[in-house]
């Protein structure tokens, strides 16, 4: 009886365990994705040894299935993690994995052709492609492969994003892109990844593209297009003017105005005036807090006389230098307004230096060499025609 009574308890024990496991691994569910949103040729499959069949809004993509698209194909897919994905024409892509790390959850996709628009809902997305690697922590990535070159074309519309192959690694933010070019088949060589700042087309594509971008192409735009030529003649922007003796040196070190603001006026703190930044850099401007002041506006003038002018409740705004397309000297000042609307005062104008932007062009797209047309009209040949007379083009008495 008591050998009886342990056996019972050992299965028992077994039974609680391994539903203790069950309950842990149902709680760590797979990656998976629902369709919707379809227009065009979409379709689907589950593992590689499946057969691509139509795709439909009941469609739910596990993990290491593929969804590939015609060139009237578009799709959205929701991952189960929150992050949406939207496919464009051409494409074709996989689910690889959904792993859990420091900081969240961290998606793997794999794309082999096409473009695809990563919207993050935490963590981090990573994409393998045939030219390296691009990922994204916190937000917005676009990821293209050109059908052609196999370049991969990589804009960050916000957050953390990164590109690398075998050359190298290259991070990035907000409002800048980088290209992935392909190996070169001759050399085997491979060229080290780059950013430059996104173009106004590349911010439209976003909108275009993802509704949910528009808040931040609003944002972008605000700064982006602020920045255009000068009117003829051009309207007075500042509250002082520069005398010559006054006026910018050659070495484009310093801007003095005619004289200091008044004390009752707040001034800038940072960046110090004459400040000299790279070509790509995030830069930080702040100054005091003036009583009174509703907003801030930020104005910058280029020594083309282009103006730019931002608006922020905050009394700091963080850029990227690149917004500033041209190279050269940059005057700025911070101007504050009242509830009514109304200018209080202006700060001492600061000034900086940039150099001009190297922009990345994008490679010719080569067209690959028709195929040599098949001769129909020669008969073809069996290797019993060689020595059959009744086939003269195939007969060859040497052969037999």
């Amino acid at each position: 009886m008591n050998s009886k009574r342990y056996l019972w308890l050992i299965v028992v024990v077994l039974i609680i365990f391994n539903g203790g496991c069950q309950s842990k691994t149902e709680a760590a569910s797979p990656l998976s994705a629902k369709l919707s949103e379809l227009t065009g040729d979409v379709e689907a499959r589950q593992t590689d040894n499946d057969t691509f069949l139509p795709a439909s809004l009941e469609t739910i993509l596990e993990t290491h299935g593929q969804v590939q698209t015609a060139d009237d194909g578009r799709v959205r897919l929701d991952l189960s993690t929150g992050t949406i994905i939207r496919v464009g024409p051409s494409s074709i892509f996989t689910l690889i994995a959904n792993d859990q790390v420091e900081g969240g959850l961290s998606t793997k996709i794999k794309m082999e052709a096409g473009k695809i628009f990563i919207i993050l809902s935490g963590g981090s997305a990573e994409v393998e492609t045939p030219s390296g690697v691009a990922s994204v922590r916190g937000s917005y990535m676009k990821v293209e492969v050109d059908p052609v070159t196999h370049d991969i074309y990589v804009t960050c519309l916000e957050g953390s994003c990164s590109a690398s192959n075998p050359a190298g690694t290259i991070n990035f933010s907000g409002g800048q892109s980088s290209v992935l070019y392909h190996q070169d088949p001759v050399t085997g060589n491979w060229t080290a990844p780059g950013t430059e700042p996104m173009t106004v087309e590349d911010f439209q594509e976003w909108l275009t593209e993802n509704p949910e971008a528009k808040a931040l192409f609003d944002q972008a735009m605000s700064t982006l297009t602020a920045i255009g030529p000068p009117t003829e003649p051009p309207a007075p922007t500042l509250e002082f003017t520069l005398t010559p003796a006054e006026a910018p040196s050659p070495t484009l070190e310093t801007v003095v105005p005619p004289g200091p603001a008044s004390s009752a006026c707040f001034q800038i703190l940072q960046p110090p005036s004459g400040s000299s930044f790279p070509k790509s850099a995030q830069v930080t401007f702040e100054w005091e807090s003036q009583p009174g002041a509703q907003s801030y506006v930020m104005t910058f003038l280029d020594s083309t006389g282009r103006q730019a002018k931002i608006e922020t409740t905050e009394t700091s705004d963080t850029r990227y230098i690149e917004i500033f397309p041209n190279g050269g000297e940059y005057t700025w000042f911070v101007t504050a307004v009242g509830a009514d609307g109304n200018e209080i005062c202006s700060t001492t104008a600061f000034t900086f230096t940039k150099p001009q932007g190297d922009p990345t062009p994008k490679p010719t797209r080569i067209r690959e060499p028709e195929p040599e047309p098949i001769d129909t009209s020669a008969p073809a040949c069996k290797p019993a025609d060689v020595c059959n007379p009744d086939k003269p083009a195939c007969f060859d008495p040497s052969k037999c």
